[in-house]
């Protein structure tokens, strides 16, 4: 079954339907063309983002769609950078690690116009004690390096937007 039938019941209930794939499956949707947005959770190793990003922008530009990501995130923990999806990969907490990954990802991002925007995993409703964000190896940046970078990345990235 394809979920392309579904989009126009969507369609009749949301403003500009989307559909988010999984990382690596941008160009295996065949029905692109019956949503308004193209997203995806970009879970990419850090050096891979200039790569992937360029398979997607093809993807873009034949559907004629905006696209962005819908969820993309990185843990603070030595190695999560090369296996940013991975919940459970063991290592030490590092927000320098996770700074890094988001610095990538934002310029990768940022280079590439038609990158409508990212949504990040993770900023539970419950966050842990601002004192605790060093020894914190999860996704939320909350009191991490990332979470100052990413304060002025998105400031800048939302001016940017308003100036053109």
């Amino acid at each position: 079954m394809t979920v392309a039938p579904v989009v126009p019941a969507v369609a009749a209930v949301a403003a500009e339907p989307t559909y988010n794939c999984d990382k690596y499956q941008e160009d295996r949707v065949t029905w692109w063309d019956a949503v308004d947005i193209i997203s995806s959770s970009g879970y990419y190793p850090i050096d891979q983002w200039e790569r992937q990003l360029d398979r997607i922008g093809g993807v873009v530009a034949a559907a004629d769609r905006p696209f962005f990501f819908m969820e993309a995130g990185c843990p603070s923990r030595t190695g999560s950078a090369a296996l940013p999806n991975d919940w459970a990969l063991p290592g030490a907490p590092s927000g320098e690690e996770q700074l890094r990954y988001y610095t990538a990802m934002f310029a990768a991002c940022r280079a590439r116009p038609w990158v409508g925007g990212l949504m990040l995993w993770d900023w539970p409703a419950r966050l842990y004690a601002l004192a605790d964000a060093e020894s914190n190896d999860d996704y939320c940046p909350y009191g991490k390096p990332a979470g100052q970078y990413l304060e002025s990345a998105y400031r800048q990235w939302r001016a940017d937007a308003r100036a053109e």
